[in-house]
């Protein structure tokens, strides 16, 4: 039997605390590495780099917005396949409808059962 992949995950996000929830609830997932950015432009930098198999991607960033982060990552050839979810506390329904572009959205406060679907259905944890 095969001994399980670690994967990684990049989650951009600019407020600690949120970044620490995120870390502990995939702590219950000790297949998947988790990697943080403060700021989109580190986390494309990240996302470059590290070539995760999922983005967790606020859309409140200090230096650029998350539709921007978004586009450039899909102008990358390096990074444009890997799946981006939006994980947002601007849940309303038009932005929503504002992002098309995203992979999933995920509001904030996270529910840990819908979190833990999205990840496992784009994981396969």
């Amino acid at each position: 039997m095969n001994g399980v992949q670690q994967q990684t995950i990049l989650y951009i996000e600019d407020n600690e605390a949120n970044r620490q929830l995120v870390e502990m609830i995939l702590s219950r997932r000790p297949q998947l590495t988790l990697i943080t950015a403060g700021d989109g432009t580190t986390g494309l930098t990240a996302a470059d780099e590290f070539q995760p198999g999922m983005i967790l991607l606020d859309i409140s960033l200090p230096d650029m917005d998350g539709h921007e982060v978004l586009t450039r990552l899909k102008e990358n050839a390096r990074t444009r396949a890997i799946p981006v979810f939006a994980l947002s506390g601007n849940a309303t329904a038009g932005t929503r409808l504002a992002t098309p572009a995203f992979d999933g959205y995920l509001s904030k406060p996270i529910n840990i059962q819908t979190f833990y679907a999205a990840i496992d259905q784009i994981m396969g944890s």
